[in-house]
């Protein structure tokens, strides 16, 4: 099975993983590190680290999901990655993105097409619908 670790800065982690539990239940081999407001840098990147190490002891592979293209926990991540083999980094995490995934990865070993499968999951999961209201037809009502 492949890992998943969530972070991101302050509540974002936290809470996005409130709502998949709340939705999903709680998903197996899964990690949750926030980069919290006036944290020092290394000692996160630590923590980063030694999230990617617990999942990798017992996985196949770990998905790292991060909040934010180019923003510090983002950037940690993928620096963090690099010690470790079979682990990637997607940025722009939303709730679709993660449902999706930890499905898909019961049924798949490929860290490569999860990668994948999470980010078009990510990408279909923002919408914009409308709702269209339907004008009453004139209608003479009879009566006093």
């Amino acid at each position: 099975m492949i890992g998943c670790l969530l972070t991101g800065h302050g509540s974002f982690a936290p809470g996005l993983y409130g709502a998949l539990k709340m939705i999903a239940g709680e998903p197996d081999f899964f990690e949750v590190v926030a980069f919290t407001d006036g944290e020092n840098i290394d000692d996160f990147e630590m923590r980063i680290k030694n999230a990617i190490q617990t999942l990798s002891a017992t996985c196949e592979g770990v998905l790292v999901f991060s909040d934010l293209l180019g923003g510090s926990p983002f950037k940690t991540a993928m620096i963090a990655a690099q010690d470790f083999e079979n682990v990637e980094v997607v940025a722009g995490a939303n709730l679709p993105m993660l449902i999706e995934t930890i499905g898909l990865r019961y049924a798949s070993t490929d860290l490569a097409q999860l990668v994948e499968d999470a980010v078009t999951a990510g990408q279909t999961g923002v919408v914009h619908p409308q709702l269209v209201l339907h004008e009453e037809d004139d209608v003479e009502e009879e009566g006093i």
